[in-house]
């Protein structure tokens, strides 16, 4: 075949016309094999690759240098990756996060991107995090979940040494650690932390907690309302002449009834009050002011009762009284709105 003009120009151009380059994929081989030799202590038969893959030895102790020294990096170096944008989060911060879901319960799995990054010491955004733990194949995913069971059946299904058998796949869909237990709750963790807070233009009261010894579920009865929030909170309010008028949803510890303990409290001392509308969480700017505060509750991991109140304290002081105003403000346009649709739940 003859030699065409470009290789001819090539041919000229080369001092050294017999030597033949090597191809990429050649120096990586012999990068490779003689990286196996040095990880198994091998000395003395690096002239044996070379001449393996048909390269001379003086080539080939350039190769292993050029090796060292060049700018593309592989499995074959061991420098350190030195291009692009440094990771937000290490590999260290990553192993980190991840000992901590596994230590973690179904409810402990079922924490946010920002409160997984919160407990791991991280100051990096929930998607930073959802994209690093989904290099390790961590996903949200809907919890697996599994009838309860009785502590008769239960102590059946134990074995003589305390432990259930179970076959199980490849996988973490059916770990332990992964199944939600639709379980009887016990009485003490029937009881929930419960708060009163009042808004107005201008105006934002402290958060109270209340305990409702009468009952499991939290209902607010009148006497609690009385001796927790009204005497302590409310009358001192009246106290100091404050012109103010108390807006109450219609629950019955609020007194909506004819004849009340809550009634004839109001009467006594004074106080100016009237219900909302029933059902029209739209029309109570109070029920704004909760979000912010929820929403703060959230981002963080709370097992425990102190723990949730001190967030929740934290949420209710980071809600801004130019929130709440705004919130109070939007009320005629709120209840333009529910007249344009005709009754209609809106947006608000």
């Amino acid at each position: 075949m003859p030699i065409t003009r470009a290789q001819q120009s090539k041919i000229s151009q080369n001092i050294y016309p017999t030597y033949k380059h090597h191809s990429t994929p050649t120096k990586a081989r012999i990068l490779g094999a003689c990286d196996y030799l040095d990880a198994k202590g091998i000395k003395g038969e690096k002239a044996s690759v070379f001449k393996h893959f048909g390269v001379s030895k003086a080539r080939g102790w350039a190769i292993l240098r050029e090796g060292q020294d060049r700018r593309r990096l592989g499995v074959d170096t061991r420098q350190e990756e030195t291009r692009g944008r440094p990771p937000l989060i290490s590999p260290e911060g990553l192993r980190k996060m991840e000992r901590i879901i596994e230590d973690c319960d179904v409810e402990g799995r079922s924490m946010s991107w920002e409160t997984l990054a919160y407990e791991s010491g991280l100051d990096v955004s929930a998607r930073t995090v959802k994209r690093a733990m989904g290099t390790l194949d961590y996903h949200k995913r809907i919890a697996c979940r599994k009838g309860w069971v009785n502590k008769a059946t239960a102590a059946k299904r134990l074995g003589p040494q305390g432990h259930l058998r179970i076959i199980r796949k490849p996988g973490e869909r059916y770990c332990v650690n992964c199944i939600q237990h639709t379980k009887e709750p016990d009485e003490q963790d029937k009881k929930k932390l419960h708060c009163w807070a009042a808004v107005g233009y201008r105006f934002k009261s402290s958060l109270v907690f209340y305990n409702i010894d009468s009952n499991t579920n939290g209902k607010m009865t009148q006497k609690a309302y009385i001796n927790q929030i009204l005497d302590p909170i409310v009358k001192p309010w009246i106290k100091d002449q404050q012109d103010f008028a108390l807006e109450e949803d219609r629950d019955s510890g609020h007194g909506t009834g004819i004849n009340n303990i809550v009634k004839q409290w109001k009467k006594e001392n004074g106080l100016k009050s009237y219900f909302n509308c029933g059902a029209s969480p739209d029309l109570a700017p109070i029920e704004n002011a909760w979000a912010p505060m929820k929403q703060y509750v959230r981002g963080f991991a709370h097992w425990d009762i102190e723990t949730t109140e001190q967030l929740t304290q934290e949420g209710w002081d980071s809600v801004q009284q130019q929130y709440i105003d705004q919130q109070v403000l939007s009320m005629p346009q709120r209840l333009r709105d529910v007249r344009d649709i005709d009754g209609a739940m809106t947006g608000w």
